[in-house]
């Protein structure tokens, strides 16, 4: 039995309608038959009982589906035929053969050619004109009752092959965009990889290979600019949100450049005066892949008037991606991880909070080591706390490693706002 309710199983569609176009449209045929109660063709009221029908019909299926994301092609199939019906008893009680109300087939055609598949297009325009050439029937020998049944066969062929062209054509489009969403997403993921681990690896002899690496990953920020301005410039409306991620993308290449050229020229730690806000923002970019794929909430508190402090500003994005990335790694499914920096005398004090499983109490009495991971299993090198450790200490801050009060990791660095006490680069 079970297998036999799979066989009948026709899968579920995403496109179906949202609107009340077929509402609007019946209530003009209502006023239509109102104003033209008085014909001879109509039976009056007994038509206005299946313009109510077809209206509360409509009415209930928007209503119930208007926050569904998918539905079952057997409720379209089921809703169609009943508008069909419906629509047959209006044409049936206002002349028949020779009703001007025959028009209304077109809803459940263009329905039809809209949302289900071409078989059902074909069987629903074959249901409309059988019901037609019943109602017609006889035609007798007029040349004009012959064409003008022919130009109602052409109106509601035409019209299903013109709309289901276009669905068709549409679906085909969204699908290529899709996947290259799907790209842009993976590559993301890999610059976001890539750059954790240049930051867990890097250290003072090994300025050449840090660099090699950082204008080697660099092709992938371009990819990521290249591909959503193409996804961009084929969407019909491009999402704010694609405009957001090629400049945010653009300015991270641009940062990552202009470092580069500093570690080739000895210079590792390049300080600049500026605030934490950008820095803050990139590395909820780069992170975002591994927090979505979890479920997880990046909450950032901001103040939009933070002072201005003397650092290396790749340096404090990468200590920002490694917290946030450490965070997002321990916490459970669909988690959530706070991102708050506050502004004090001397300088800013920033916070990495998660409601996950906290640090073990030996990390907190011993403090960061390097290669003191507790993730071994997971591939953990030890590395991104202490590196995150070290460019703190190379600000002239510090870091400490806390629990919450409700538990959950709490990660709390201080940067001054002088920068280095010896105002030395590096």
């Amino acid at each position: 039995m079970i297998k036999f309710i799979k066989a009948l199983d026709r899968g579920e569609v995403t496109n179906f309608s949202r609107n009340s176009y077929e509402v609007v449209f019946s209530i003009f045929m209502v006023a239509l038959a109102y104003f033209y109660r008085n014909s001879p063709q109509i039976e009056y009221p007994r038509i206005l009982y299946f313009f109510l029908l077809l209206l509360g019909t409509n009415f209930v299926f928007n209503y119930l589906l208007r926050r569904r994301t998918s539905v079952n092609l057997w409720l379209i199939d089921l809703t169609l035929l009943a508008n069909f019906w419906i629509i047959t008893g209006v044409v049936y009680c206002s002349g028949k053969g020779e009703s001007y109300f025959w028009t209304l087939y077109l809803l459940p055609v263009f329905a039809a050619s809209l949302m289900a598949s071409f078989k059902d297009a074909f069987g629903l325009v074959f249901l409309c004109v059988l019901a037609i050439a019943v109602m017609s029937w006889p035609l007798g020998g007029e040349l004009a009752a012959i064409l003008g049944f022919g130009i109602k066969v052409a109106v509601l062929t035409f019209s299903a092959g013109v709309v289901y062209n276009t669905a068709q054509s549409r679906k085909r489009a969204e699908a290529g965009l899709a996947f290259k969403r799907g790209q842009v997403e993976l590559l993301e993921k890999e610059i976001q990889e890539k750059e954790t681990e240049i930051v867990k690896t890097a250290s003072a002899g090994e300025v050449g290979t840090l660099a090699a690496g950082v204008l080697h990953d660099l092709g992938n920020a371009v990819s990521v600019i290249l591909l959503t301005a193409q996804i961009a410039a084929e969407d019909e409306k491009p999402e704010k949100k694609d405009m957001e991620r090629i400049l945010k993308a653009a300015k991270f290449a641009k940062s990552v450049i202009s470092n580069a050229f500093s570690i080739v020229r000895g210079q590792e730690y390049v300080f600049e005066t500026g605030t934490v806000l950008e820095p803050v923002e990139n590395a909820v970019l780069l992170t975002e892949y591994s927090a979505r794929k979890k479920g997880v909430a990046v909450a950032l508190s901001l103040p939009s008037d933070l002072p201005q402090l003397r650092m290396s500003r790749i340096h404090v994005e990468r200590l920002f991606i490694n917290t946030i990335s450490n965070s997002v790694s321990f916490v459970p499914d669909h988690g959530r991880v706070t991102v708050s920096v506050v502004s004090g005398k001397d300088g800013i004090e920033a916070a990495v909070a998660d409601n996950g499983p906290g640090f073990p109490e030996k990390l907190l009495r011993e403090g960061v080591k390097a290669f003191g991971t507790t993730r071994k299993e997971a591939g953990g090198t030890g590395l991104g706390l202490y590196v995150c450790d070290q460019i703190a200490q190379r600000h002239g801050g510090w870091l400490k490693l806390e629990n919450g009060p409700a538990g959950g990791a709490v990660v709390k660095f201080f940067l001054p706002f002088s920068g280095p006490p010896d105002k030395k680069n590096g």
